[in-house]
């Protein structure tokens, strides 16, 4: 942090001198960062609307999407954040997931790598929000640093309104507080950059307590609700599309306080023990409380409440009570809003927070996720993932009144009865089901690939038959079919699911089953108190399970793992969904254990992996970094 914070000093010394040139291309953020020298200086960057707008809306740039793209290395570098979970696997040769995670090569020393380090062309095996790449599109510290400059300065613009004034500046805490969420998720407690710093500042700045640092981010956002908009027009989405709200800024409270009422900080023992208790603190709460979870659920609850008031918001619903209408909600949801034939809108009633990385999806070829899922074998969906997806009306395909049989038609896809959860389809290819126009052929020994356009090394190394669908709609010659897209950071699905998780841990079970129930009646599925009599801890295990059906490569996965410290979604062994045509023309299933890219976690689990390591860099600066325990 040492390095940022100086980081931030130099800059805004750079920026107070004198910058380059008047030309309107060159002042915004760039001219933040522009060498002594030079003739236009702070003031003239803050003399108009327009000037201080680019300030701002650059730092929406460290808003990392999930979605894979060229250049852009999203939370673990060009590898899907899923491939480090149970829900799927990569097969690729290369890549973070494969040399970092599951070789179990992560440490202090390789966690970030700048760009001008002799090392740097390792920087792909392990990017983290702990240290900007901006080469690699990470600008954590950066979008940090401007915002603060912006909040300093804005008050100098001469046209700009009072009212639209407190908006951006609502906007710039969001910002700040968007990324010191996703350092407290990735490595808990941390310092607080809560200003530009002067030559005569202290640069001493140790790491805060998880209490404190959930304390100040919780203040940020409480502090730019009430001057953001509750949300954009449909008019203004092709301008503002991507911009915080008041909804979306309340939705990043919710994550943030259920990941803090969570048992990897709120139990009554460290996940990993520390040299001293106070060292804990920074990593834990220091013990359990309940009132965690009930200001979780407050949080959500006041997000339920405003929009049950304000409107604006809802879950995109079926038009048909069919597979074809849950489908197209469910896509319309996570995704886009139209069809292949009439186009996209960028607009869906239930996405709260936005992430719009470039306006058009990327090409079939050149590192994004076509490229790297379908041709190099990233995004394969195991076993695992593919049992947790109930059958068409709820119920577990582990009851044995549910009538599937792993042997036949498994996925309910082969002969299009599409018995299962609707969400599947959306999620992984599935055999026989259409797919941007054809219709998908993934059994193994199919020498065309399993559809008429995907290549073949990925089938060549033993990966599984269901690889992931979402997000990838198809293809049109060399593009998507549809190119408008963005990524859905939290949707209203989340907030009702992390509410009846909360409610669910307060013993309140019948609040709970009323929004998991909002959640799974949209898709068809019948109400979870039909299944079963749940007791709270079973049910909370219940909903982690419904997470995984609704946000499925959304990058949840990943982060309920940890923050419910489910070792044994680390640990167990995983198997792939193997789909064998016969000469007669019939099909074989079987789920043969993945044995390419083995995990060290399968045999050998830490829990430090729960929390990942700062860079040593950062922790031998001597400004009070200590390092989270195991690494």
């Amino acid at each position: 942090m040492m390095k940022h914070i100086t980081y931030l000093k130099f800059a805004f010394l750079a920026v107070v001198i004198s910058i380059l040139s008047v030309s309107c291309e060159d002042i915004g953020p760039g001219a933040l960062e522009k060498p002594d020298g030079q003739d236009v200086t702070i003031d003239t960057i803050f003399s108009s609307t327009e000037y201080a707008e680019r300030v701002l809306f650059n730092s929406y740039r460290s808003l990392r999407s999930g979605i894979l793209k060229n250049g852009r290395s999203h939370a673990i570098g060009q590898d899907l954040q899923e491939d480090i979970t149970d829900l799927s696997h990569t097969f690729k040769s290369w890549g973070t997931a494969m040399t970092t995670y599951y070789a179990g090569g992560l440490n202090s020393a390789n966690s970030h790598v700048t760009s001008g380090h002799p090392d740097a062309w390792l920087a792909p095996m392990c990017i983290l929000p702990y240290g900007d790449r901006p080469d690699k599109g990470i600008t954590t510290f950066k979008a940090i640093r401007n915002c603060h400059i912006f909040l300093d300065h804005v008050h100098k613009v001469p046209d700009m309104s009072e009212g639209y004034r407190e908006q951006l500046k609502a906007e710039a805490r969001v910002i700040i507080a968007y990324n010191m969420t996703e350092l407290f998720r990735n490595y808990g407690g941390v310092p607080m950059v809560g200003k530009v710093y002067t030559p005569d500042d202290d640069f001493t700045n140790p790491r805060m307590t998880v209490e404190a640092t959930v304390d100040s981010i919780v203040s940020l956002l409480d502090k730019a609700i009430p001057n953001l908009p509750w949300q954009f027009s449909e008019a203004d989405m092709s301008s503002l599309a991507g911009r915080f709200t008041q909804a979306g800024a309340m939705a990043l409270k919710t994550r943030l306080l259920l990941f803090a009422a969570s048992p990897l900080f709120n139990s009554s023992e460290p996940y990993m023990p520390g040299a001293n208790s106070e060292e804990e603190l920074y990593w834990w709460y220091g013990n359990y409380d309940d009132s965690r979870w009930q200001r979780a659920a407050d949080a959500a609850k006041a997000l339920i409440d405003k929009i049950e008031i304000e409107g604006g918001y809802a879950l995109e619903m079926p038009e048909t009570n069919d597979v074809w209408g849950y489908r197209d909600a469910y896509r319309r949801g996570y995704y886009f809003a139209g069809n292949f034939s009439t186009g996209a809108s960028r607009r869906s009633t239930e996405v709260l927070i936005s992430i719009r990385d470039g306006y058009e999806s990327q090409a079939r070829w050149g590192g994004g996720m076509y490229d790297s899922m379908l041709n190099y074998g990233g995004g394969t969906c195991t076993n695992e993932f593919m049992r947790m997806f109930p059958m068409a009306d709820g119920t577990p395909i582990s009851d044995p009144t549910s009538g599937w049989d792993e042997a036949v038609d498994p996925l309910g896809s082969e002969n299009r009865t599409f018995n299962r959860d609707p969400r599947l389809y959306e999620t992984m290819q599935c055999l026989n089901d259409d797919w941007g126009g054809e219709k998908v052929q993934n059994w193994k020994n199919n020498q065309g690939g399993w559809a008429k356009h995907v290549a073949g090394p990925r089938r060549t190394n033993g990966s599984g038959s269901t690889v992931i669908r979402k997000f990838i709609p198809g293809w049109a010659g060399n593009f998507y079919p549809i190119k408008d897209h963005h990524f859905p950071y939290i949707r209203l699905p989340e907030i009702y699911l992390s509410y009846a998780e909360a409610m669910a841990h307060l013993g309140n079970m019948g609040e709970a089953y009323t929004y998991i129930n909002k959640v799974r009646n949209r898709v068809g599925l019948k109400n979870i108190e039909d299944i079963k009599a749940w007791g709270p801890d079973e049910l909370v295990q219940q909903i982690l399970t419904e997470r995984a059906c609704e946000f499925g490569f959304e990058q949840v996965r990943w982060f309920d793992m940890t923050r419910h410290k489910l070792e044994s979604a680390f640990n167990q062994t995983l198997h792939n969904v193997w789909i064998t045509k016969n000469a007669d023309g019939t099909f074989s299933y079987s789920y043969p254990e993945i044995n390419v890219n083995s995990r060290l976690w399968w045999t050998f689990f830490e829990p430090k992996w729960y929390l990942l390591p700062f860079p040593m860099n950062e922790i031998q600066k001597g400004y009070g970094l200590v390092q989270n325990p195991g690494w």
